[in-house]
């Protein structure tokens, strides 16, 4: 008898699924025509662009111009100016000369250095370069923990990929790393913490994860884990300066503000605490909701891995737990949600299926692309509801699930 059978959860049988809307044919067929459709839409955005600025007035790569702008300072003597409003944009002129919007830098100095080589070359190959590379890192990651042919092209038409190539931003690589430490831990303890300790360039995305770690008693992990973060730390400090960290520190302040005021928008922010805002909550009010769910996620996590759930179905219900905890993120981190997709799609193929998971894996795939317009026009954040969605997935089929030996 299986583990979900003898913990009285049904699964369907061979011939329900069979029956299921969601055939194989259509698995494969479906993320073809979603990429084309992805490939079309670039192509009309950059013929509809001038001077490398897009029909919104945004440069073609959009976020990607912090990235190069910071590696331009940088490699001119001056990374610390990379949190100077004034300084970055006209860093930013250098890149795409039309410019006229300020995208501001908010990243720890460790993220300089990955950022560094990026201005060493042109503006829009440094964007093609930089979203290929970390792209590949991000399927070949997928690859490992879904081990199917499909697996490429549903990763390539999942939507919160579409959103961060757009946007240049970091999510192939957070995703890499992160998918890449889930692969690794039980295998090679020590090479899932350095991959772990990578991702402190994201501070707001690895809350959860030394709970994780403690609780689940992967030692060698953890440990490589801080190793690695306070080596990345002290080579920033080396290369950087001093000086960048200061005004890191000193940059909070506005960042805090241009969070909480809406001055970022909070229609593509898919965390709890600007979903209410959206909705018109109380600063307070809604800082205080937030904690509540973040305190209620952090202890299902803590106890998932407690227990020695099996590491895939573990690592669903962290990476989804961690969407949850952060309450800030964009559209684009939602590139992380393809880890869970993928880790339960692929318990679900080998052990079966629950009811509405495949409709709710599915949502996941196409929420991170409509996010950001369904918020503007009803102020609710779908981005939020499937997350939660998608934690409550995890945490029963990790529940149903045997522990490891």
């Amino acid at each position: 008898m299986s583990d979900r059978k003898a913990a009285g959860v049904k699964t369907e049988s061979l011939a329900e699924a069979d029956r299921h809307w969601l055939i194989a044919r259509r698995v494969r067929v479906y993320p073809r025509i979603i990429v084309a459709a992805y490939l079309i839409f670039t192509a009309a955005l950059v013929l509809l662009s001038k001077d490398l600025i897009d029909p919104l007035g945004r440069p073609l790569g959009a976020d990607f111009i912090t990235f190069w702008a910071s590696s331009h300072l940088t490699l001119n003597g001056d990374p610390a100016a990379a949190f100077d409003g004034a300084k970055i944009l006209a860093a930013e002129r250098v890149a795409v000369p039309a410019n006229e919007k300020l995208f501001l830098w908010h990243y720890p100095p460790m993220f300089m250095l990955v950022v560094m080589p990026l201005s060493l070359v042109p503006y829009l190959l440094s964007f093609l370069v930089w979203n290929l590379l970390t792209l590949a890192a991000f399927v070949a990651a997928m690859r490992k923990i879904a081990p199917v042919a499909a697996t490429v092209w549903l990763t390539l038409a999942f939507g919160g990929t579409y959103v961060n190539f757009i946007h240049g931003q970091t999510g192939f690589l957070t995703a890499a790393l992160f998918g890449g430490s889930i692969v690794m831990l039980g295998r090679r303890p020590v090479l899932a913490g350095i991959l772990i300790g990578l991702l402190c360039y994201k501070p707001h995305l690895g809350i959860l994860l030394p709970l994780a770690l403690i609780c689940g008693r992967h030692w060698s992990a953890f440990l490589a884990a801080s190793v690695t973060t306070i080596a990345f730390a002290l080579t920033s400090v080396a290369v950087v300066g001093l000086e960048s960290w200061r005004a890191f520190f000193e940059n909070i302040p506005l960042v805090r503000l241009v969070f909480e005021e809406g001055m970022l928008p909070w229609v593509k922010m898919p965390g709890f605490f600007p979903s209410l805002r959206l909705l018109g909550a109380d600063t307070t009010v809604a800082y205080a909701l937030h904690g509540v769910l973040a305190l209620a996620v952090a202890a299902i996590v803590a106890w998932v891995w407690w227990r020695k759930t099996p590491i895939p179905l573990a690592a669903a219900v962290l990476v989804t737990g961690t969407l949850l905890v952060t309450p800030y993120s964009f559209d684009y981190d939602l590139v992380l949600l393809a880890i869970p997709v993928a880790l339960l799609g692929w318990d679900g193929y080998r052990n079966g299926w629950m009811s509405w998971e495949r409709e709710i894996l599915v949502l996941a795939g196409v929420v991170p692309v409509i996010t950001p317009l369904v918020a503007e026009i009803t102020h609710l954040q779908i981005g939020f509801l499937i997350l939660l969605a998608m934690f409550a997935v995890a945490t029963r089929r990790a529940a149903a699930s045997g522990r490891t030996l």
